[in-house]
């Protein structure tokens, strides 16, 4: 009997460390978002800690993000095809997603100045999008 508690205790070790590696990669941005590889697939979602749809915040996909302490600015790729893909904006305090802006939306809004939009790969890797 003493013999099966060090291979059960092995069996839970090993169960642990296989579900923590599913996980992807987080970032954490401004006022607790996250920006998240999944692992399954290695598509970028921003989410928080609140429970919400498959694609995130945004409802989608990320390509380039960039924040600041008001802002958060994105390039999503829509997960519904009806929706329109471009560039969205999550209102950090009022929680409030708007969009989808054009370039030229973007460059000549003052609220998103100074946010420089980057890959999530640059993100990840410790560059930063503000």
């Amino acid at each position: 009997m003493s013999g099966l508690k060090p291979i059960a205790a092995s069996a839970v070790i090993l169960t642990s460390i296989l579900l923590l590696s599913c996980e992807g990669e987080t970032k954490k941005l401004v006022d607790g978002y996250r920006l998240e590889r999944f692992a399954e697939n290695g598509k970028f979602y921003l989410i928080t800690s609140r429970s919400e749809s498959g694609g995130g915040v945004f409802d989608g996909t990320i390509e380039k993000i960039g924040w600041n302490q008001d802002w958060i600015l994105a390039s999503v790729t829509r997960l519904y095809n009806g929706d329109p893909n471009g560039w969205y904006a999550l209102q950090v305090k009022t929680k409030q997603v708007t969009g989808p802006f054009s370039e030229a939306e973007i460059k000549a809004n003052p609220a998103f100045s100074g946010i420089l939009p980057i890959s999530c790969a640059d993100v990840m890797a410790g560059k930063s999008g503000r």
